[in-house]
């Protein structure tokens, strides 16, 4: 009993320090420390730094791992109490049945609203919240240990190395409704804890489920983790665990038992007075010491902190977490009560309300890249300035910031892929600045989840990394972000919000920039190399001043669960619908049906589509294609030609379309035809004119001359991230003509760039003159660059995170900042009568 009580003592102890230096020296005034055979390799595997050491590449997707195993082991433990193998066929065969099951008091069946935490109420959410914590210890604002606890089914002492402890196992391959599979994430957190990456791991089994209890199964076991680092000829770190139970008495050395000690409950929850005094009787408490988290630490609740980005990477966690800031201040005190904590509910259920949230959104896309099920969630948010987005971040009144956009849920995240509520991987937001999706606008203000719940285990695998922040790249991952771009470029409600955006930046500029853009056409138009290269003296069209000449009739649809019907639009059910369709354009497939809206995208018993192709060798290959996309009762889908079809072939695509209650089968047969010839640009004679006939809405455009120029001067500077060596940046405000291949930039040029203010000093320039020199010569420079990039030749791009190109808008910034200094010479140059025999001072010819 002394030797349990003692133990217990210990761990006490080691639960309430907050600091390497106090761990140590309570292990090592134990005995402990210093004596290597008592230490266990982690996972019983010696050189295990290559496995454990290569998890995730930031401190916060670590501490998810954390928490997504605390929510496994709160549904195992549910699942086991109620005598219900994990392993078995009788088990949930998801997260969303087993909470519908195990939280809800449901069958397991996936109905319409089960299993989703966001449709409980605050009080079941705050009461189930309880039994997964989190909690933030030490001394504000730096310092930083968080302790992880559950409510879950616990280990035993002797079973902590085959579970917790363990490496590669397959503690949970086979069991269908938790999210860990490769019993190796766990490890992740280690090397962002300190110096020596001390991690304290606690756990008691469930007494209900111990029927026959060995010697030690109804103890609370405890162990330390560290890293030990390369010695002894030994070239990498390993990681190892406190285990000197039995050694030297029938144990070897490194192959001791953890630490133990009886008690019917300990402390491992935060309370209302403190970080451990709300004892558990069973359950798992893991604490980090002096966790490296890179973000803000002044207070993990607050702005964006620690639980912003958990928001981020669990957007859809399945069970609440309750988040504790129990850290002190300089004075030695906590934070206020009903200030020091919070619920994690993921990042969707924050969104669900928030007037952050452009009107009609979010969005769901569907798409399909190689016949693989996934819906987009796309989220638009309101323009910066426009609704603050940190609420609860302390500062009061005025002095409150109103940043707007995406800006305080995200760091540089465009598109998420989730899997069961927890991020797997993600492209930044410069993927809505690619030539193929255009929705530069509105990049710093879109947010889009994609779901990837129904993917097969093989592409999923293929995928996702087992570290889960980051894909693998193959081509599947390829296919996937091409059919992506293709939803989110289609997709009307961002078009429109789109050019609504631009409409308003454009009819607000143009007010200043009509003289600038007149004197810069009459520049270009005295330069026959301009005007040939540049082609700028015409005028454009613009599609964001319109004139409507119909209207849309909208009609009241209230639509089925389950449809009735799906079918080819005009044909009887079960007709083969012949068509053709030019080798170089995309199909579109219209279907008929009476199913509500939301078919295809709800979270829970949504429908099926398929879509196969068949070229007449009887062999059926899935499609890539976006849609369904599904409004009052007609369904589209768009895809392109598969690569390998020619002109003359006849193809035959079939779409299944199915849920739990029926069928239905539709089918069509494409002739490939020659590609079709585009008129070249300015050739309207096969333009048709509006109709003036009631039905959707047709718009005609005006007439905008462009390029839209800014002149920023140095009040402005922090408004457009200019400093003083900035001379130009150019900006996207939209696209124009047939596929939209036309872009339309504003130039903002920099009216007090130092080069330019000591060339007007120093020469006595006068200083208009000088100014407007400047600010043409770099429009030109610009307009030369566009040009370049738009030859369809260029190495400029438009921003891609897979080639490293460098976007148009950076090359430009760049270019123009190094040519400052000289872009008055070079103006001059034009003015000046040298002769052959003349040079400039400093640039004599050599030879």
């Amino acid at each position: 009993m002394g030797k349990s009580k003692g133990s217990r003592q210990l761990c006490e102890a080691l639960i309430r320090a907050d600091t390497e230096k106090d761990v140590i020296s309570l292990l090592s005034d134990a005995g402990y420390w210093d004596r290597p055979e008592l230490w266990r390799s982690y996972g019983d595997i010696e050189n295990n730094w290559g496995q454990s050491g290569n998890q995730q590449s930031f401190a916060e997707a670590a501490l998810a791992e954390k928490i997504v195993n605390a929510v496994d082991a709160r549904l195992i433990n549910e699942c086991r109490v109620r005598g219900i193998d994990p392993k078995s066929k009788s088990a949930p065969s998801s997260i969303r049945s087993a909470i519908a099951q195990f939280f809800e008091n449901g069958s397991g069946d996936q109905m319409a609203i089960g299993g989703r935490v966001d449709e409980w109420t605050g009080q079941e959410i705050r009461k189930t919240a309880q039994d997964i914590t989190l909690c933030a210890t030490g001394v504000r604002p730096a310092g930083l240990n968080i302790t992880i606890a559950d409510r879950g089914e616990g280990q035993t002492p002797d079973s902590l190395p085959d579970t917790i402890l363990s490496l590669s196992k397959s503690n949970k391959m086979y069991i269908p409704f938790v999210q860990g599979q490769f019993n190796q994430g766990g490890t992740g957190a280690l090397r962002f804890c300190g110096e020596e990456n001390l991690q304290l791991v606690i756990s008691r089994r469930n007494p209900k489920l111990l029927p026959r209890r060995g010697k030690r199964d109804g103890h609370w076991g405890f162990t330390i983790v560290r890293r030990e680092r390369p010695r002894d000829g030994r070239r990498n770190s390993v990681y190892t665990y406190l285990a000197p139970v039995g050694v030297g008495a029938g144990y070897e050395k490194h192959r001791g038992g953890v630490l133990s000690f009886v008690a019917e409950d300990f402390g491992i929850f935060p309370g209302n007075d403190g970080p451990y005094d709300q004892p558990a009787r069973y359950g798992t408490a893991i604490k980090l010491y002096e966790y490296k988290y890179r973000g803000e630490k002044s207070n993990i609740l607050r702005g964006k902190s620690l639980l912003s980005r958990l928001d981020l990477l669990l957007p859809e966690i399945a069970l609440p977490v309750r988040i504790y800031e129990y850290r002190r201040n300089q004075n030695d005190d906590f934070l206020k009560p009903g200030s020091r904590e919070t619920t994690l509910l993921g990042l969707l259920r924050r969104l669900k309300d928030s007037d952050n949230v452009e009107e009609i959104f979010p969005i769901s896309l569907p798409f399909s890249p190689e016949g693989q099920r996934l819906v987009a969630r796309v989220y638009a948010f309101k323009p910066r300035g426009a609704a603050r987005d940190e609420e609860g971040d302390g500062d009061k009144g005025n002095s409150r910031k109103r940043l707007g956009g995406a800006r305080g849920y995200r760091k540089n995240e465009g598109v998420v892929f989730t899997r069961n509520g927890q991020t797997q991987g993600s492209l930044p937001k410069d993927f809505f600045r690619r030539d193929s999706v255009k929705m530069k606008p509105l990049a710093d203000d879109l947010l889009v989840f994609v779901d990837c719940d129904e993917l097969s285990d093989d592409v999923r695998g293929d995928l996702f990394m087992p570290s889960r922040d980051r894909l693998a790249d193959n081509e599947f991952k390829s296919a996937l972000i091409d059919a992506l771009g293709k939803a989110l470029r289609d997709c009307e409600q961002l078009k429109t919000l789109r050019n609504r955006r631009q409409r308003e930046r454009i009819d607000e500029r143009l007010k200043d920039d009509r003289p600038l853009t007149k004197v810069l056409q009459s520049l270009i138009k005295s330069s026959p190399n301009l005007t040939t290269l540049l082609e700028l003296g015409q005028r454009i069209s613009a599609p964001f001043n319109t004139i409507s000449t119909g209207s849309e009739e909208s009609t009241h649809f209230k639509g089925e669960f389950y449809p009735s019907f799906f079918k080819i639009k005009g044909e009887e059910y079960g007709t083969l619908h012949k068509r053709t369709c030019q080798i170089n354009q995309r199909l579109r497939f219209t279907f008929e049906t009476d199913a509500r809206n939301d078919y295809f995208i709800r979270s829970i018993e949504r429908g099926s589509f398929a879509l196969a192709w068949d070229n007449g060798m009887n062999v059926s290959t899935n499609a890539s294609y976006v849609g369904p996309n599904l409004k009052n009762g007609i369904a589209t889908v768009t895809l392109d030609l598969p690569d390998e079809i020619k002109v003359g072939d006849e193809i035959t695509f079939v779409t299944t379309t199915k849920d739990s209650s029926g069928v239905f089968e539709n089918r069509f047969l494409v002739t490939v035809k020659p590609e079709r010839r585009i008129s070249p640009v300015g050739d309207k004679r096969k333009r048709r004119p509006p109709t003036d006939r009631p039905g959707r809405e047709r718009e005609r455009p005006r007439q905008l001359a462009p390029p839209q120029i800014k002149r920023i001067y140095r009040d402005e500077w922090e408004n457009h991230d200019f400093d003083e060596s900035t001379a130009m940046k150019v900006e996207l405000l939209g696209y124009e003509g047939e596929n939209e291949s036309t872009e339309i930039y504003q130039f903002k040029v920099n009216m007090d760039n130092m080069p330019l203010l000591n060339e007007i000093k120093q020469k006595g320039l006068e200083d208009s003159s000088a100014r407007n020199q400047f600010l043409y010569a770099n429009v030109l420079v610009g307009l030369s660059l566009l040009l370049d990039k738009s030859s369809g030749e260029s190495q400029i791009q438009n921003g891609n995170e897979e080639s490293g190109a460098t976007p148009v808008e950076e090359t430009i910034d760049k270019i123009c900042q190094a040519l400052a200094p000289f872009l008055l010479a070079l103006t001059s140059l034009g003015r000046s009568n040298l002769g052959e025999d003349e040079g400039i001072e400093g640039l004599e010819e050599v030879g």
